[in-house]
C-alpha cells in the first residue's frame, strides 16, 4: 500500500489542471487534490478546460504535469478533451475519471493513449497509487528531458554552460568578455563563495597583482544590471556568490 507521504513527497511541486462538471464532486475531490500537488487549476467543463491548457503553456512555457478529467461534461467530453489535449502535447500524463456506467468510453481512452484511470466513487488507497504511479512516470519523463548544459537563474533567466551565454526569456543577453568570464566562475562555485582572488586571476589572468576590488567594482555593477535582481550576493572582504 501506497502511503501519502511517499505520494506527496513527489507530487508537492506539480502543477495539474482538474476538469469536472460536477460540483459536489468537485470540492469532495479538490480537497484530495490541494492537500497532495503544489497548484491546482479548475475547469467545470472541457472547453474551459482546453483554453486553461494552452492559456498555462502561454504563461509558461510549459505544459500541467498532470490533467485530471472526467469524462461525461457539457461541451466537450473527456475523450474529445483528451484528443485535442494529445494535438498539443503528444507525452501529457492524463487521469480520466470515470463512473461505472461509462465503460463505453473506456476502449477508446486506451486507443488515444490513455493508461490511469479512476473509478468514482473514489478510494483513497487507489488514488494514491494512481498518484504515485502517475507521478513516477513524470519523474522519468523529466529526467530524459533534463539538459545539464542549462543552469536555470530563475523562471526566465538560464545560464548555458557549453556556450556561455545567457538568456532571459530565450532572448540572448549580450554580455563582455570579462562579464562572461565572471559567470563561468560563478556558475562554477556556485554552491560557494568565490573569492577576489579567484575572480582576479580568472578575469585578468598574469595582471591580476594590479587589480584592486575597484577595478572589479564596475563590472559587477553592469552584469547585475543584466542578471535578476539580487542574483550576485556581495560578501564583505571575501568575494561573491551567484545565489539560486
Amino acid at each position: 500500500m501506497i502511503d501519502f507521504n511517499s505520494v506527496f513527497s513527489i507530487t508537492k511541486n506539480f502543477s495539474i489542471l482538474y476538469v469536472e462538471d460536477d460540483k459536489n464532486f468537485r470540492e469532495e475531490t479538490c480537497d484530495i487534490l490541494y492537500t497532495l500537488f503544489g497548484n491546482v487549476d479548475i475547469a467545470v467543463d472541457g472547453e474551459e478546460a482546453l483554453a486553461d491548457y494552452q492559456s498555462y503553456y502561454e504563461k509558461h512555457q510549459k505544459y500541467y504535469d498532470m490533467v485530471i478529467s472526467d469524462i461525461s461534461m457539457p461541451k466537450m467530453d473527456g475523450v474529445e478533451l483528451s484528443k485535442e489535449i494529445y494535438k498539443l502535447n503528444k507525452k501529457q500524463l492524463i487521469i480520466i475519471i470515470s463512473a461505472h456506467g461509462e465503460s463505453q468510453y473506456l476502449l477508446e481512452l486506451i486507443n488515444i493513449g490513455i493508461e490511469q484511470f479512476l473509478t468514482k466513487p473514489l478510494d483513497i488507497n487507489n488514488i494514491l497509487t494512481i498518484f504515485y504511479n502517475a507521478s513516477q512516470k513524470i519523474l522519468e519523463s523529466n529526467e530524459e528531458k533534463v539538459d545539464t548544459n542549462i543552469v536555470d537563474l530563475n523562471e526566465e533567466f538560464y545560464w548555458h554552460k557549453k556556450d556561455s551565454l545567457l538568456y532571459c526569456k530565450d532572448s540572448l543577453v549580450k554580455l563582455s568578455k570579462k562579464e562572461i568570464l565572471l559567470m563561468i566562475l560563478l556558475i562554477k562555485n556556485r554552491d560557494r563563495i568565490t573569492t577576489f582572488e579567484e575572480i582576479f586571476n580568472a578575469l585578468w589572468e598574469d595582471e591580476s597583482y594590479r587589480v584592486t576590488t575597484s577595478t572589479l567594482k564596475p563590472i559587477i555593477f553592469n552584469l547585475r544590471k543584466k542578471l535578476p535582481t539580487q542574483k550576485i550576493q556581495s560578501v564583505s572582504k571575501v568575494g561573491y556568490r551567484l545565489n539560486f
